[in-house]
C-alpha cells in the first residue's frame, strides 16, 4: 500500500471518528440517551459510577473497555482491521473526552437529539467502516462469536443491541428508552445508505486486467471469483467481468488491491440479503 493511500485511510478514519464522537458527546449523551454498541454499555457504566459518586470521563472509559476487546481481536481474529480500529478508539478517547466538557446541542429537545445524534453516529461509523476500520469493539466481539460458534453475524448483532436497549430501560425511563431505540434505527439506516448494514456484499468488477485481479484476490483472500467475458455496447471494447461475494470488512482492502492493478476498473458493491451455498467466514484481515 502506497504512502498516499495510507495517509488517506488515516484521514478518513480520523474524520469518521470525529463525526461519530460529536454525535455521541454533543447530542446523545447530553439528552440522557444511550448510543448503540459498546459505547452504550460504557455510557451505562459511567452513569452507575456517577450514581456511586465517582466521576469518570466517558472517553477514558471507552479506551479502557476496548483494551481487552482489541487484545482478543489481535489474538483470535486479525491484524490490519484491528490496527485501524485501535486508532479510532484512541481518537474517540480524545475527542469525546474533550467534547464532553461542552454543553450539549438540542439537549432539551430529545427528539432532535436522538435523530441528529443518530445521523452523526451513522455517518461517522460508515466513513470509518469504508476506511477498513471500526469505531468500537462490538464488531470485533460479534465477529469472534460468529466464527467460534458458527452463528449468524446479524443475529448476534440484534441480540447484543436488544440487550443494550433492555438495560437502558433500567437506567432511564421508558420514554428515554424509546428515543434511544429511535437513534439506533436512524444510525443503522445511515450506515446502510452510506456503506452497507449487511455483513456480506457482492462486488462486480469490470476490468482489462481480469487475470491479474483474479490471481491477486485468490492469493490474498480466501474468496472465490467468477469470471465472464464482456463487451462494451458503445465502445465494443472487450473487458473481463469478475464478481464475488465477500464480507463488509474486506471491501476496502479488496478495492485497493483492484485499483492498484487497474486504476480504471469499474467496481460496484451490492448488499447480499440472502445466501444459499458454501460461504467461508474469514477472519478480519
Amino acid at each position: 500500500m502506497t504512502l498516499d493511500v495510507e495517509i488517506k485511510r488515516i484521514v478518513m478514519v480520523t474524520l469518521g471518528t470525529l463525526i461519530f464522537s460529536v454525535g455521541v458527546a454533543l447530542f446523545i449523551v447530553p439528552a440522557t440517551l444511550v448510543p448503540s454498541g459498546l459505547t452504550g454499555l460504557v455510557r451505562m457504566v459511567q452513569v452507575s459510577l456517577e450514581t456511586a459518586g465517582v466521576r469518570v470521563n466517558l472517553g477514558v472509559l471507552l479506551v479502557v473497555f476496548n483494551i481487552p476487546i482489541m487484545m482478543l481481536g489481535m489474538k483470535e481474529i486479525s491484524k490490519t482491521f484491528v490496527y485501524y480500529s485501535i486508532l479510532s478508539i484512541i481518537l474517540q478517547g480524545i475527542f469525546i473526552g474533550v467534547l464532553e466538557q461542552y454543553p450539549g446541542i438540542f439537549s432539551d429537545d430529545i427528539l432532535a437529539a436522538s435523530v441528529l445524534g443518530g445521523i452523526l453516529i451513522g455517518v461517522g461509523a460508515a466513513l470509518t467502516l469504508k476506511s477498513g476500520a471500526s469505531t468500537g469493539g462490538i464488531d470485533i466481539i460479534i465477529q469472534y462469536i460468529s466464527l467460534k460458534y458458527q452463528l449468524s453475524i446479524g443475529y448476534i448483532g440484534i441480540i447484543i443491541n436488544a440487550i443494550i436497549l433492555a438495560l437502558a430501560v433500567f437506567f432511564f425511563d421508558s420514554t428515554f428508552a424509546f428515543y434511544t431505540l429511535l437513534s439506533f434505527v436512524v444510525t443503522n439506516m445511515i450506515i446502510d445508505r452510506l456503506h452497507t448494514g449487511y455483513r456480506r456484499v457482492r462486488l462486480d468488477i469490470l476490468t482489462i486486467e481480469g487475470e491479474a485481479i483474479k490471481s491477486a484476490i485468490i492469493d490474498n483472500f480466501i474468496r472465490g471469483v467468477t469470471m465472464q467475458n464482456a463487451k462494451g455496447a458503445y465502445t465494443e471494447e472487450h473487458r473481463t467481468l469478475l464478481w464475488m461475494i465477500t464480507q463488509r470488512h474486506e471491501v476496502y482492502d479488496i478495492k485497493r488491491l483492484i485499483l492498484d492493478i487497474d486504476p480504471d476498473a469499474f467496481v460496484t458493491m451490492t448488499p447480499v440479503h440472502h445466501l444459499n451455498g458454501h460461504f467461508h467466514k474469514t477472519i478480519i484481515r
